[in-house]
């Protein structure tokens, strides 16, 4: 846990400098939703949910589904590992749906889904 926390307050200090507008969402408690992507993210104008992991973290499939839905309304829906992070930075200071590393990161969320698709 205290890889991807340490990882976690890397991104929102990126952001910070950046200038974004952010918030910490955590869906453990009471009367929040399960699944929400770990950033909520106003960049240049753009939503950003933004799921962060440790290298061996694992999404579940309500995250993955969450992400999806961010990108089918318009939004970047982001599963961030720490060895993406310069990418990720290159990424948001120049968004574009069709930006090599975001296409890569579509495909890897879908890789993951099939994958815990297959486990349950």
């Amino acid at each position: 846990m205290a890889a991807e926390k340490n990882f976690e307050n890397k991104v929102k200090r990126y952001l910070d400098d950046y200038g974004c507008w952010w918030l910490k969402y955590w869906g453990g408690a009471a009367y929040t939703k399960k699944g929400i992507p770990d950033i909520l993210c106003c960049s240049d104008g753009m939503f950003l949910g933004i799921e962060v992991k440790a290298p061996n973290g694992k999404p579940s499939l309500l995250q993955l589904y969450n992400l999806q839905e961010i990108r089918a309304s318009g939004g970047y829906g982001i599963l961030l590992y720490p060895k993406d992070f310069e990418k990720f930075r290159e990424f948001n200071e120049h968004k574009e749906q069709d930006n090599a590393w975001y296409l890569e990161n579509i495909k890897y969320q879908s890789d993951w889904k099939k994958k815990l698709e297959k486990e349950s």
